[in-house]
């Protein structure tokens, strides 16, 4: 897995098999809350309405002509569950639900991009402390975001490249929709709580004939940063309108910025993670002016890298966060 950085929108290439690990997370997830469920003496039959971590379809575009070229029901364009299996067909084999398949993967193909939107770690916290309206309504506003950002990218760089037979080069063509698979994770590999989105693209997408084609990744990268800072206004947006949260100044290099009113102190008690990358850092690596390098950050991630707690069901979540 590749990954590049964009200050608040990473971008991870997918090989084959990489979508096991998502998949598997859900799943995880999902037995957890069930078991929940059953010993508080519910039937564990289906996901608590709180625990979001179930995959499900993203369509930014054209949500009719890209249902209709795929081969989804409606309940895809409206956001609706992912299956597994056809998630795991489209990433590893290039297959759409349709059972259609564009050109055949190599043992270095690119099988798929993840798109990781993450909310600042002042909204994190405040959502698993708050109460159920409050979290609720940090949900649906982070999700509205990730679309908003979603919306941008297909129109901005949700390209193929088709050869014209008039240049002899290869031209940028629009594609009706992109069709994503999107997780949402609620914590840092430390336990802290940490709100993001995975959404996964396939690099297998329908053009307006119905053929699968690759994505074009320069694109792609070329309008990541700007993705990333559509996503943090919008979310500033919805939680102000909301909830009437006010914001510190924006971040002019990333975009983001913090909740007004929570300090750095707190901040930094909440981000285990951040601070076990700086301390390797510290040991390992040589960091200019203090601060670390997309390239530098990688690096530590990989080497400091553990098993993240998102089996936990929600509340068990927030009530590890509420007791420390």
């Amino acid at each position: 897995m590749i990954v590049r950085w964009s200050q608040v929108l990473t971008i991870s290439r997918l090989s084959r098999w990489s979508i096991d690990y998502y998949n598997d997370t859900a799943q995880q997830a999902r037995q957890a809350a069930m078991d929940r469920q059953r010993a508080n003496g519910g039937l564990g039959e289906y996901y608590c309405e709180r625990d979001t971590r179930a995959p499900t379809w993203l369509i930014a575009g054209d949500p009719v002509r890209t249902v209709e070229l795929v081969g989804f029901d409606g309940r895809a364009a409206e956001g609706g569950p992912a299956d597994p299996e056809v998630v795991q067909h489209w990433l590893d084999d290039g297959i759409a639900p349709n059972g259609k398949s564009g050109r055949a993967f190599t043992k270095t193909s690119v099988h798929g991009f993840d798109l990781t939107f993450a909310a600042p770690k002042s909204v994190s916290l405040l959502r698993a402390l708050t109460d159920d309206v409050g979290e609720k309504v940090m949900q649906v506003a982070h999700l509205r975001a990730v679309q908003a950002a979603m919306t941008y990218l297909h129109e901005h760089a949700g390209y193929t490249r088709i050869h014209s037979p008039l240049t002899g080069t290869k031209d940028l063509t629009l594609l009706p929709g992109l069709v994503a698979i999107a997780y949402q994770h609620e914590t840092s590999r430390c336990g802290d709580p940490h709100l993001h989105t995975h959404v996964i693209v396939p690099n297998r997408q329908a053009r307006d004939d119905g053929t699968l084609v690759s994505l074009d990744s320069k694109s792609l990268y070329h309008e990541a940063k700007a993705a990333g800072i559509i996503y943090q206004a919008t979310l500033r947006h919805e939680l102000h309108t909301e909830l009437r949260v006010e914001w510190n100044p924006v971040d002019p290099c990333t975009g983001m910025a913090e909740v007004a009113g929570v300090d750095k102190d707190c901040l930094r008690a909440w981000s285990q993670r951040s601070t076990r990358l700086r301390e390797w850092a510290r040991s390992n690596l040589v960091v200019m002016d203090g601060k670390l390098s997309a390239a530098q950050t990688a690096v530590a991630q990989k080497a400091t890298r553990s098993a993240k707690p998102e089996s936990l069901a929600w509340d068990a979540l927030t009530g590890a966060v509420a007791r420390r």
